[in-house]
């Protein structure tokens, strides 16, 4: 019987882990380039030695245990949403825009860039946006700027950088930063040559949340949790019936 209660603490566990995901994507459904994430959960089967068993020895036993084993990410395509602006981008396909913050280079599918005081594309965190030979520079006394679908950067008819599009091996193996960053799981994830994109300028790739599917996973959780919880009350009150009340009649 406690048991049983434990075994249900354990899933009731597992679905506030789930809704907390599923909550987090529903406040960033509206945020560029964003990836929503899942959790996967497991169970596993304890083998533990028992005191007591039949010849008053030892006796193996299995324990069954629910945890949660890890947070996925889906790095599906989001939908494209045009804006028109010269320096919004997005990668139609795979790879990330690569990004030097003060923490470090960081990767992002958010294209939203600009540029600062000294002319550096960046994003809208401030960090600078790397091309093939360093950070991208725009002189604002020439011409307009356009980015190709292969990614070089043209000004005045002439190419004066390449867009950085950074890849990893799939599937990927990223951990999240904040600021809509991500960073390669070490030390065995270099950066590959993405295995196909294209840049699409004057768009920007929305989250690829869907909100009707989170609210419905939302829903299920909850009424998970729920049943779940109601089925410990039970176990407890039957536990209190028979320690109290069936320990008196004895």
């Amino acid at each position: 019987m406690l048991g049983s209660i434990k075994h249900a603490t354990q899933a009731m566990t597992i679905q506030m882990q789930r809704q907390e995901q599923i909550a987090n994507n529903l406040a960033n459904m509206n945020t560029i380039g964003f990836k929503s994430s899942g959790l996967f959960a497991e169970q596993i089967t304890r083998h533990m030695a028992n005191h007591g068993g039949p010849d008053h020895g030892y006796e193996i036993r299995p324990e069954r245990i629910l945890k949660a084993d890890e947070v996925f990410i889906d790095y599906s395509q989001g939908h494209p949403i045009s804006t028109g602006g010269a320096f919004d981008l997005m990668i139609q396909g795979s790879g990330f825009f690569t990004i030097m913050t003060e923490q470090g280079i960081r990767y992002t599918r958010d294209g939203a860039f600009q540029t600062d005081a000294d002319n550096f594309l960046v994003d809208g965190n401030g960090g600078r946006v790397f091309g093939e030979d360093g950070f991208i520079t725009i002189d604002p006394r020439k011409g307009p700027v356009s980015f190709l679908d292969n990614g070089s950067v043209m000004q005045d008819g002439h190419e004066i950088a390449i867009l950085r599009i950074s890849d990893f091996n799939k599937p990927y193996r990223m951990t999240r930063m904040g600021n809509n960053y991500f960073r390669p799981m070490q030390p065995d994830n270099p950066v590959v040559r993405s295995d196909g994109f294209m840049i699409r300028q004057g768009y920007l790739e929305n989250s690829n949340v869907d909100p009707i599917r989170s609210m419905v996973e939302m829903i299920s959780s909850n009424r998970v949790y729920e049943m779940t919880a109601k089925a410990i009350q039970s176990e407890d009150q039957t536990l209190d019936r028979a320690v109290n009340q069936v320990g008196r009649v004895g």
